[in-house]
């Protein structure tokens, strides 16, 4: 299949599901034929972007930068932590591939985020292996070698050292690294099998939530997910499990439809010491719970939620705090300060509220491309981050009215409304890439049995599969994004107006 087919296929699917849902109490649907005609919906939307990778001979199953970062860096964190993994492979690599090593090609510090000559690193190679026993290294240099094997001269060409390393949080770096160093596999064999793991798991936790919930809800889960097209399988597809915190909100957000709020709590802690925003879901809560008029009746319930919240996301930083980094310092420290550098750096794929300030027509892609074309070298992050600072006032102006209409939309809805708040703080103060928003599949289960809310979202969803065919969007490709940002901002203003709507 085109990949350029895939956005127009799950429009029609969209378009469908949206009509099942929307007339699921008819007597067409009468029964278990909605659940059987979602089921089979959401079997096509999985296998559509499927077909762009394990059943084409032309297209590796395996996100090869995402094993990379995701499984050397656990695996080999003692040594090398979130900032020695570049550096060690620059050395493994002229120690075993010498005649097609190159000092003069450029591999990003993972301290600074500054491109620096190869040749620089190898300056510092003894300092670069000390935290390594012999040993180690050796099996350093032997999982190094199945990536350039892997990648011949994609890899010799420095391409994967560009980028800006690992970004996992400690407990992402317990997870994926126990299962790294399972002895059961060699390297490869493990990366070919895991590269399968988060489709596995999005299809086991679909199976237990109709075991569970029901199997309406399962078949809606498995759909929304793979229909989604910011979840982009061109992207992330074949990565090293990027799915466990989506699954710990699906797990809060049915546990708290259902009135286990201690169980609500930690599973929201468990999502946030795997990826740092689901945090602002908790602030949307207790946002929620102070400004209800039902603040007596809501004000112990978030309170019950938000204790178990803190108390597992404690003892889940206890946890994780004992793994040995190459200083011997507490994880969370370094993980802290990588986070800090990264948040600096704006990307052209991020959706956010912020792009609606940071793009310029006359500094978009486009324009900088032109720029070299005349001589003139600009630098893509450099003339966004002007075109912000030109904006900021209104930036500010913006999100202070957005917070401020939130606030009166919280005191106008009910409880779901706060952890759907999580979400537009996301949105309005964070930078996420526009695969992160995978996490709008959730948004179905924040509002159990809101048609409202599900047919918003597909709406959303069918828009965002049109924008890469509008020529503008095609071929400017900062564009493209500024577009899926505005489209994400009035979809939230418009989910929020009519949860306030009688129904």
């Amino acid at each position: 299949m085109d990949p350029g087919v895939v956005p127009l296929v799950l429009f029609v699917l969209l378009g469908i599901g949206g009509v099942v849902i929307l007339f699921r109490d008819d007597p067409m649907f009468a029964g278990r034929r909605a659940t059987f005609v979602m089921t089979g919906l959401a079997l096509a939307a999985l296998l559509t972007p499927m077909q762009l990778a394990p059943f084409r001979s032309d297209v590796s199953i395996v996100h090869w930068s995402e094993f990379y970062h995701y499984l050397l860096a656990t695996r080999y964190f003692h040594e090398v932590g979130y900032s020695g993994l570049y550096d060690a492979t620059v050395v493994a690599d002229h120690e075993d591939d010498p005649e097609h090593w190159n000092g003069d090609l450029e591999v990003r510090s993972l301290r600074t985020y500054d491109l620096v000559p190869r040749s620089t690193v190898l300056e510092r190679a003894g300092t670069i292996k000390a935290p390594f026993t012999p040993e180690r290294w050796e099996a350093f240099k032997r999982d190094v070698a199945v990536f350039r094997a892997a990648l011949g001269d994609e890899w010799r060409a420095s391409r994967f050292q560009v980028d800006h390393g690992y970004n996992g949080s400690p407990l992402t770096t317990l997870l994926l690294g126990t299962l790294s160093r399972l002895p059961f596999l060699d390297t490869r064999s493990f990366i070919l099998a895991a590269a399968w793991g988060d489709t596995v798991l999005m299809i086991a936790t679909a199976l237990l939530v109709a075991r569970w919930v029901g199997a309406w809800e399962g078949a809606l889960l498995l759909f929304v997910w793979a229909v989604n097209p910011f979840n982009d399988f061109q992207t992330i597809g074949g990565a090293y499990l990027r799915y466990p915190h989506f699954v710990a909100l699906l797990v809060m957000a049915f546990a708290w439809a259902r009135g286990r709020l201690t169980a609500a709590g930690g599973a929201l802690a468990v999502a946030t010491a795997l990826r740092v925003y689901p945090l602002f879901l908790a602030i949307g809560l207790a946002a929620q719970a102070l400004l209800s008029p039902r603040r007596s009746e809501l004000l112990p319930r978030a309170m019950r939620c938000l204790a178990a919240f803190a108390v597992v996301l404690v003892a889940l930083a206890l946890l994780t705090s004992y793994q040995p980094s190459p200083d011997g310092t507490n994880p969370w420290a370094p993980y802290a300060a990588k986070l800090r550098l990264h948040a600096h750096q704006l990307s052209y794929n991020v959706v956010s509220f912020q792009y609606l300030f940071f793009y310029a027509e006359s500094r978009n892609a486009a324009a900088i491309a032109q720029s070299w074309q005349e001589g003139r070298n600009l630098n893509w992050v450099i003339e966004a981050t002007k075109a912000f600072a030109a904006h900021q006032g209104g930036y500010l102006i913006a999100i202070g009215a957005a917070l401020a209409a939130l606030a009166v939309a919280l005191r106008r809805s009910g409880p779901e409304e706060g952890l759907f708040t999580g979400l537009v703080l996301v949105f309005l103060l964070q930078h996420l890439s526009h695969y992160d928003w995978f996490v709008l599949s959730i948004v179905p289960f924040l509002f159990p049995g809101c048609r409202r809310a599900a047919l918003a979202l597909f709406l959303l969803f069918m828009l965002a599969c049109l924008v890469p065919f509008l020529p503008a969007a095609a071929a400017i490709v900062d564009f493209r994004f500024y577009l899926l940002s505005l489209l994400m901002t009035v979809w939230m203003a418009a989910t929020i107006a009519l949860r306030m709507r009688p129904t």
